[in-house]
């Protein structure tokens, strides 16, 4: 069984943990155990009931209401909250539909916010936070693999559909994106992403995926002669220095423009040139494509 402290739980929810001991003393809400030396702490199935009280005070419900609750009836309101597309902290009910493995509300709630602010902005306000959230679960251990195999698996759904739908781009009327991780780098998003941003965009891409050799990038842009090369860098204990994979990158196609971005640029000084870019977050990217519409170099994204 995973113990949180109140700080764990207080990171994980966005809850103070002085307002969890108002909480506990005025309602009995969610007392915490105790070790056998006193100490308090919080299990999987404590972190679930914060997480639904985060999403219905979010939604205008009143402490003193919530507390009189059960859980079934939390779980209820919320499941009927998100079929209405009134949740308004989205990421807390994907990180319940997580931790619950409920792959129904998962979906129910993209599709939600699809319908009422489209995919981009759906990735960049609700699936993007939710996933940093995420990344805190995984740090405190309050998920393991599977969790996470679960959520990519269904967020690659959504915007392989979302591509899917988008015209096709003649690659001699547009600019050319040639996408990929470099080998090592698993974490696909963000680079689905970028397509997905590109091709709405009427550029042309050649996308490759992850964990691509350094040798094969060279022959794959002596074919296709993209105007940029763009990747995202998450994988902090992969690569080392990030400057000396970046210094490599540009070795094998020099001359070709790069665009830096993704967590490992926001928190890593980036030495740039005349072929060398950074974007310190995804959203930036529509804006990069807007004003280097008729100009080309290699580019890193989240």
């Amino acid at each position: 069984m995973k113990k949180f402290s109140i700080r764990d739980i207080e990171c994980l929810t966005g809850i103070k943990a002085h307002t969890i001991r108002i909480w506990e003393q005025r309602y009995n809400l969610v007392p915490p155990k105790r070790t056998e030396t006193n100490i308090r702490y919080y299990d999987n199935s404590d972190l679930k009931k914060f997480l639904n009280i985060s999403t219905l005070l979010e939604n205008g419900f009143r402490i003193s209401k919530v507390a009189e609750m059960t859980e079934g009836e939390m779980c209820d309101l919320i499941a009927e909250l998100v079929e209405n597309n009134h949740v308004c902290d989205k990421a807390n009910a994907l990180c319940t539909a997580t931790l619950k493995l409920d792959e129904q509300q998962f979906n129910r709630t993209i599709s939600s916010c699809v319908a009422v602010m489209g995919i981009e902005h759906t990735f960049t306000d609700v699936i993007f936070p939710f996933m940093r959230k995420i990344g805190l679960m995984w740090q405190v251990g309050t998920i393991n693999p599977a969790h996470e195999h679960f959520i990519t698996h269904l967020i690659r759904q959504k915007l392989h559909a979302a591509i899917d739908e988008l015209p096709t781009v003649n690659s001699e009327l547009a600019r050319k994106y040639l996408l990929f991780l470099p080998e090592g780098e698993t974490h696909e998003v963000g680079l689905l992403f970028a397509n997905y941003l590109l091709k709405a965009r009427g550029q042309h891409v050649l996308y490759l995926g992850q964990n691509l050799p350094l040798s094969d990038l060279e022959q794959i842009v002596n074919y296709y002669h993209p105007n940029y090369v763009l990747t995202t860098l998450t994988s902090d204990t992969v690569f080392g220095d990030m400057n000396c994979l970046v210094k490599k990158i540009q070795e094998v196609i020099p001359g070709i423009p790069v665009l830096l971005t993704g967590p490992l640029v926001k928190c890593n000084q980036v030495r740039e040139n005349e072929f060398l870019h950074t974007l310190r977050d995804i959203r930036d990217l529509p804006e990069f494509i807007r004003a280097h519409s008729h100009q080309g170099n290699v580019f890193f994204t989240c």
